[in-house]
C-alpha cells in the first residue's frame, strides 16, 4: 500500500556559515566535507566515549557549492543537541537554525514488470536526495527485494505534501516507525540517550561512519571497535506480540528466557505495527541490541525472562564489518 504520513517526532535543522561543512565534518561519524550535491548522510553524534547523543540525516540545501545543510534529527533531543553543538563553536563562523520545514515518510509497494509505474522511480539505494521545487526528497534505508520503496520528503509546512508525492494521506505514522525497524535503522532518541555506540545501531554498516576521515568526538573508541574487531553486539529487528496493555520503548530490557538472571540486550527503537495487513492488535516491532552469538540460540522476551517472546525478522543486510 503506498502512503504519505507526517513524521510529527523528527525536526530539521539549517546549519549555515563559511565554517558549517567543517565544523559538522569535526563533530560527527560521517564525512561532511566530502558529501555531494546529491548526497545525504547518515551520522553519529558522540560524547568522547563514543556513546551516541544524536543521530542526523544531513544533506545540502540546495546543489550550489557551498549551500548550507540541513539535518533531520528526533524533535525530543532538538535543545541538548544543540546546546552541546554551540559550545564547541568557539570562534567558527557557523550558524543553527530550527527550521519550520516538516519531514514526512513516503512508503510505496514495489511494482510489478506489467504494473503502473509508481510516482517516483525507484532509488538505487539509499542516502539520495533529489531536489523539487518546494521540496527535497532523501531515499531511505529499505528491505531490499520486495520490500516497499522508501523516501524522507521534506518541505514547508504550507505545501500539499500528498499532492507532491501523489500517494494518499495517512494519520498514524506506526506503519513508517515498523518500517524502519525491519530495515534496520535505528534512531537515538531520549530515552535511549548514551546508551549505544554507532556500531551498536549499525551504523557502519549502513554507511553511517567514516573510518577515514578525521577526528570528532569518540572517534578513538569508534575506531578501535572497528580496527580490532571488538563489535561484539548489534541491531537485530524483532516482532513481539506483548498485548494492547503493554507499551515497549527504547532503552527496555531484552531478556532470554534459557539465562533469566541478567539482560541478554536492549530495545533500541519500538512501535506498535498497527493492525493492517493482517497484523494483530497487540503485536509490537522492536529493534534490539544483542550480542552476535545469541543470534540462533537464545529464547529472547520482553518485559522480563517470562514475558512475551521477541521472533526476530529477516536481518536486511549482513552483520559484519569485514567491508
Amino acid at each position: 500500500m503506498d502512503f504519505i504520513v507526517h513524521l510529527n517526532e523528527l525536526a530539521v535543522l539549517r546549519i549555515d556559515g563559511e565554517d558549517a561543512d567543517n565544523f559538522l565534518h569535526t563533530q560527527l561519524s560521517n564525512d561532511i566535507s566530502g558529501m555531494g550535491a546529491e548526497d545525504a548522510r547518515l551520522a553519529a553524534y558522540c560524547t568522547p566515549k563514543g556513546r551516541m547523543l544524536g543521530s542526523l540525516v544531513a544533506w545540502r540545501e540546495t546543489a550550489e557549492a557551498g549551500s548550507p545543510l540541513l539535518a533531520i534529527v528526533k524533535a525530543d533531543l532538538l535543545e541538548p543537541l544543540l546546546k552541546r553543538l554551540r559550545m564547541f563553536v568557539l570562534r567558527a563562523k557557523v550558524r543553527f537554525e530550527v527550521t519550520a520545514l516538516k519531514v514526512h515518510g513516503v512508503s510505496m509497494a514495489p511494482r510489478a514488470a506489467d504494473a503502473p509505474q509508481a510516482p517516483w522511480p525507484a532509488p538505487a539505494g539509499p542516502w539520495q536526495v533529489h531536489r523539487e521545487a518546494r521540496a527535497a526528497r532523501i531515499s531511505a534505508p529499505a528491505v531490499v527485494g520486495g520490500g516497499p520503496l522508501r523516501w524522507w520528503l521534506v518541505c514547508p509546512e504550507d505545501a500539499d505534501a500528498a499532492a507532491l508525492a501523489g500517494v494518499p494521506s495517512r494519520q498514524n505514522a506506526d506503519a513508517w516507525r515498523a518500517q524502519d525497524v525491519e530495515a534496520g535503522l535505528g534512531w537515538v532518541e531520549q530515552a535511549n540517550v548514551e546508551l549505544f555506540i554507532p556500531q551498536s545501531l549499525n551504523y557502519d554498516l549502513i554507511g553511517g561512519v567514516s573510518f577515514t576521515k578525521g577526528c570528532y568526538p569518540g572517534q578513538e573508541v569508534v575506531a578501535r571497535a572497528h580496527f580490532r574487531g571488538t563489535v561484539k553486539r548489534r541491531a537485530v529487528p524483532g516482532v513481539c506480540q506483548a498485548g494492547t496493555d503493554s507499551a515497549l520503548h527504547a532503552g527496555m530490557d531484552v531478556f532470554d528466557a534459557q539465562r533469566p538472571r541478567s539482560p541478554a540486550g536492549r530495545i533500541i527503537n519500538a512501535t506498535p505495527a498497527g493492525t493492517e495487513n493482517g497484523q494483530q492488535a497487540g503485536e509490537w516491532r522492536v529493534l534490539m541490541e544483542i550480542s552476535l552469538t545469541d543470534i540462533g540460540h537464545a529464547d529472547f522476551r520482553a518485559l522480563s525472562p517470562e514475558g512475551p517472546a521477541i521472533r526476530l525478522l529477516p536481518q536486511p543486510y549482513p552483520l559484519d564489518d569485514s567491508r
